[in-house]
C-alpha cells in the first residue's frame, strides 16, 4: 500500500511526530513541495519498507530514518544537498544507496550499521564524508570516492568486512584516523596523488592487503597506520617522507619482506632517526625487512 504525505499549507518540512508508525506507512512517497525531512521524523518506524523522495527535497535531517529495520529501498532525487548525521544509521535491510550528484555532504554515521548495503554510488559533487558514515556496512564490496571530495573523516569505512577495492579522490590530502581499520578483505587501494598524511590506524587490520605504493607527496605515516596487515609483503615509501610517527608502524605485518624507499641510505637513516626498523610478528618474534634504496631524484 502506497502512503502519501501532503504539504500542509506553507509548511514544507516533515517534523518528528507528524506521522505514526502504522501499517499504512509501508511504501512511502513524499510528494513535491517538501524541502526537508527533520531530525527523527521517521526514526525506528518498523513498518517502513520503501521510500521515494521528491526533487524539491534539499535536506534529510539527523536520524530521520535511523533504526528503520525493515527499510529496503530509498529512491533519492536530484536536488538533495545534504544527508545529515545518522540519517539512515542502523537500517540493516537497506541494500543500496544511489546518492544523486546534487549531494555535497554526507554527515557523521549517516549509513553506519547498514549491514546489507552492497551497492554504493556517491555523488559527483560530494565535498565531504563524515566520521563513521559507512562504518559497519558489512556487505559493501567496493567504493569510489569522486575527485570532488576533499575530506573523508575518521572511521568513515571502518569494519566494512567485505570491502575489497577502494578508489580514493585525487584531491584528498589526508587518510584520516581509522578510515579503513578492520577492512579485512581490502586488497586494492588507489591512493590519492595529493595525499600528504596517512593517519593513525588508517589501515590497521587490513589483513588482505599485499602491496602498497605511497604517492610521492606523502609526508607522514601515523601511529599503527598499517598494524596487523598480516598479508602485506611490500610497500613503497617516497623520498619526500618526513615522518614515521613510530617505528613499530608495521607491527603484526607477518609477511612484510621488503620496503622500497625513494631516497638514499642517508635519507632513510634520517627518517628512522638512525634506528633499525623492525617488525614484531603476531607470534612476538622480530625481524627486519629488506630495505631497497631507489635514490630517485624526483
Amino acid at each position: 500500500m502506497e502512503y502519501k504525505v501532503i504539504p500542509d499549507g506553507e509548511n514544507t518540512v516533515i517534523y518528528s511526530g507528524y506521522y505514526e508508525d502504522t501499517e499504512a506507512i509501508c511504501d512511502l512517497t513524499v510528494p513535491e513541495g517538501f524541502v526537508e525531512i527533520s531530525e527523527n521524523a521517521f526514526r525506528d518506524f518498523e513498518n517502513l519498507k520503501t521510500v521515494s523522495l521528491p526533487r524539491s527535497l534539499k535536506r534529510i535531517g539527523s536520524s530521520a530514518f535511523s533504526g528503520c529495520k525493515n527499510l529496503k529501498s530509498v529512491r533519492f532525487s536530484f536536488g538533495l544537498e545534504e544527508i545529515l548525521d545518522e540519517a539512515f544509521s542502523s537500517c540493516p535491510s537497506l541494500t543500496e544507496a544511489i546518492i544523486p550528484d546534487s549531494v555535497k555532504r554526507i554527515g557523521e554515521g549517516a549509513f553506519e550499521g547498514c549491514a546489507s548495503l552492497t551497492r554504493l554510488k556517491l555523488s559527483e559533487s560530494l565535498v565531504m564524508i563524515g566520521a563513521s558514515a559507512f562504518a559497519f556496512c558489512f556487505n559493501l564490496t567496493s567504493v569510489t570516492i569522486p575527485d570532488s571530495c576533499v575530506l573523508v573523516e575518521f572511521s568513515a569505512f571502518s569494519s566494512c568486512f567485505s570491502l575489497e577495492e577502494v578508489k580514493l579522490s585525487d584531491n584528498m590530502g589526508l587518510i584520516d584516523t581509522s578510515t579503513f581499520e578492520g577492512c579485512r578483505s581490502l586488497k586494492v587501494v588507489d591512493m590519492p596523488t595529493k595525499l600528504v598524511k596517512i593517519g593513525e590506524r588508517a589501515f590497521k587490520g587490513c589483513s588482505s592487503l599485499v602491496s602498497l605504493i605511497l604517492p610521492s607527496r606523502c609526508e607522514v605515516i601515523g601511529f599503527d597506520a598499517f598494524a596487523d596487515c598480516s598479508s602485506l609483503r611490500r610497500i613503497a615509501i617516497p623520498r619526500g617522507m618526513r615522518e614515521i610517527e613510530e617505528l613499530e608502524v608495521f607491527g603484526g605485518c607477518d609477511s612484510l619482506a621488503e620496503i622500497s624507499y625513494g631516497g638514499d641510505r642517508e635519507g632513510w637513516e634520517y627518517l628512522t632517526r638512525g634506528k633499525s626498523l623492525t617488525v614484531e610478528r603476531s607470534d612476538l618474534s622480530h625481524f627486519s625487512p629488506k630495505i631497497y634504496f631507489m635514490d630517485l631524484k624526483i
